[in-house]
């Protein structure tokens, strides 16, 4: 039934570093997504990009402009440069900043998951490692959350009401 993954071995275990936009996201995954991920032996660990740094003291949390994130993704490879280290990130497509790899370009689609497509394929050849495997969000993560809210918040009224 085909071969066995040659990183799905056991013992071997994966670090998944996941840049996210702000602290909602980087809450989902230190607490919600990095515990289900340690069943398959990936252990996730996320952190907000940096915006600024003044005194000595860094700043973390929104988008900027590609630079910015570019540099604090290359930043953190080089931190941890190990070959069970993978990186990703969980941007919104929303609020991405137009100086990001094939945005222009992404423009001219009228599909949202095609422009997804183009901006992660530039993205990906921008950073220009294997360790890295970007994720953008196409809707903003928040309103999924608020979504999910307002469908608990009708589930509890429909239960209450019968």
């Amino acid at each position: 039934m085909g071969e066995e993954r040659s990183w799905w071995k056991a013992g071997y275990m994966i670090r998944l570093n996941v840049i996210v936009e702000g602290q909602t996201e980087e809450t989902f995954v230190n607490k919600i997504l990095g515990p289900h991920l340690v069943g398959f032996n990936v252990f996730a660990s996320a952190r907000s990009l940096e915006t600024g740094r003044k005194r000595g003291r860094i700043f973390r949390g929104g988008m900027i402009s590609y630079p910015k994130a570019k540099k604090d993704i290359e930043l953190w490879m080089k931190e941890d440069k190990g070959d069970d280290a993978q990186f990703t990130t969980m941007f919104d497509f929303y609020k991405l900043p137009n100086d990001f790899p094939g945005f222009e370009e992404a423009k001219q689609k009228s599909d949202p998951y095609k422009k997804i497509e183009v901006i992660e394929k530039k993205f990906t050849d921008d950073i220009a490692s294997r360790r890295f495997i970007p994720y953008l969000q196409l809707h903003e993560y928040e309103a999924l959350l608020f979504q999910i809210s307002i469908n608990s918040i009708t589930t509890i009224l429909i239960t209450t009401a019968n």
